[in-house]
């Protein structure tokens, strides 16, 4: 990567910009062949350091004749690589299942240290390495997937049909959004980034702190009036500048760095329309062409201490009548992954924490421990469409590349089609109702994005829910 960084360069300097790109894109596939023969989510998306520079010197070759199309291309080739892959079945791992299980003693072993005002320093420290062990298995069980081809220009176009994709990428101290709408592609420069993505973090800093269910009065005003002048912020700088190219269509968007924790309907001029998040053209056209799930095989899930679960199961329990509940002492990690496998519909009303050192243990809280997302992407056959009600497994530890890589993205990249999931914390009784609306408008037929944006539009800043993937 570095001699064809120099070559790029060298031929920059002598004004021959083909050549250039010649060697950028020759460099990026040479990286993907390897990349091809990685295992494990974390290595594979690793890979993407040592093609950045090259991908940068592509990025702003294009930027520089706004060149709309060129610069969809080489995003393409840039960012996401990780979910350019279709998943191989599970291959048998115990010594590898052991480390997992041994995560799980030793991060209830942790936490009960902490209650009990325990010295935590040297079980820290064993879990640390027991996580370091458990991505260096899955690193060379196998190779992670066969890849996909990177999507074209007209299969985008043609797929996307009366809906706009929206991507965004951030090049020196500005923020670009490349748009495909009405089979046109068009470049816009929409301003300063630093303003746009801090913007982005005070907007989810809000939502955290607005989300318990019973927040004085005077505190809900003061900070939903902070969340809602970052959103119109936001609105201001990345949409209205975009207003006459996607006017009220649909949406699909491919966001860059903290703008993955935005939930688009809290926006003025996206309230209420649906709207789906993608970490990039060639994974939202893989999940959007993968079959279409059924309805027969429907999971519900519930978590310990959740304030309002019992009877939110309960009611959705009653929209899917043949649906499987595993609650209480059936909800333990190996059960609910034992049911995971095939599921069409799985809904999670459970605690989870999204991990910010080492995003594929984010995990879901069950019974017996957390059930990790290191976990999910050997399913033989993943759920194809995903909810998880509590909390905020949206997130994604953003890595070179724009490489996504937290809970949500670990189904998402293992084959699951759509992820309903918060970006931000969400409390327990907002979580319900939004759930109960977004599952009866599924049960009357609407897509999922057009159901969270149903569900959305009724308390967006307290239901700031993200529908990832095909939608």
């Amino acid at each position: 990567m570095q001699r064809r960084l120099v070559l790029a360069e060298l031929a920059l300097a002598k004004g021959n910009r083909r050549s250039a790109l010649l060697h950028a894109r020759k460099g990026l596939e040479e990286l993907g062949q390897v990349r091809d023969q990685l295992g494990g989510l974390e290595l594979v998306s690793a890979t993407a350091v040592h093609g950045r520079q090259l991908g940068e010197l592509a990025v702003n070759l294009a930027l520089e004749i706004n060149a709309a199309r060129q610069l969809f291309v080489w995003l393409e080739r840039t960012r996401a690589q990780t979910y350019r892959y279709e998943p191989l079945e599970d291959i048998e791992n115990p010594e590898l299942a052991e480390r997992i299980v041994e995560v799980r003693g030793l991060g209830r072993d942790l936490m009960r240290a902490g209650l009990d005002g325990r010295p935590t320093a040297d079980l820290r420290a064993k879990l640390s390495k027991a996580q370091r062990e458990a991505n260096r298995l899955g690193w060379s069980a196998q190779r992670w997937g066969r890849p996909r081809p990177m999507a074209g220009i007209s299969e985008i176009v043609t797929e996307l049909g009366e809906r706009a994709m929206v991507s965004f990428v951030v090049s020196g101290d500005g923020i670009v959004a490349v748009v495909v709408a009405g089979g046109q592609v068009r470049l816009v420069r929409l301003g300063d980034a630093r303003e746009a993505l801090e913007s982005a973090q005070k907007l989810h800093f809000d939502l955290n702190a607005l989300a318990p269910d019973h927040l004085p009065p005077p505190l809900v005003a003061v900070i939903g009036g902070s969340a809602r002048r970052q959103a119109d912020r936001l609105d201001e700088l990345l949409i209205k500048p975009l207003k006459h190219l996607i006017g009220e269509r649909e949406l699909v968007v491919v966001p860059t760095g903290s703008l993955y924790a935005v939930p688009w309907g809290v926006l003025p001029h996206l309230h209420g329309r649906p709207i789906v998040t993608a970490p990039s053209a060639t994974a939202w056209l893989a999940a959007t062409q993968a079959a279409k799930p059924g309805t027969d095989q429907v999971l519900l899930v519930r978590g310990p201490s959740l304030q309002f679960a019992d009877g939110e199961l309960d009611r959705l329990a009653a929209c899917h009548a043949k649906a499987t509940v595993l609650s209480g002492d059936d909800a333990t990690a190996g059960n609910v992954l034992a049911h995971l496998d095939g599921a069409d519909l799985v809904h999670v009303a459970a605690h989870g924490e999204h991990e910010t050192e080492n995003a594929l243990f984010s995990r879901l809280e069950l019974v017996d421990g957390p059930l990790f997302a290191h976990e999910l992407g050997r399913l033989k056959k993943p759920p194809a469409h995903v909810v998880l009600a509590a909390c905020s497994l949206a997130l994604n530890r953003i890595r070179p590349g724009d490489e996504a890589l937290g809970f949500a993205g670990a189904m998402l990249a293992g084959g699951t089609r759509t992820v309903v999931a918060a970006a931000s914390k969400v409390g327990d009784e907002a979580s319900a109702a939004a759930m109960a609306d977004y599952h009866r408008a599924l049960v009357a037929g609407a897509a999922p994005a057009v159901a969270l944006a149903e569900a959305m539009a009724k308390d967006p800043f307290r239901r700031p829910f993200l529908c990832l993937g095909s939608g």
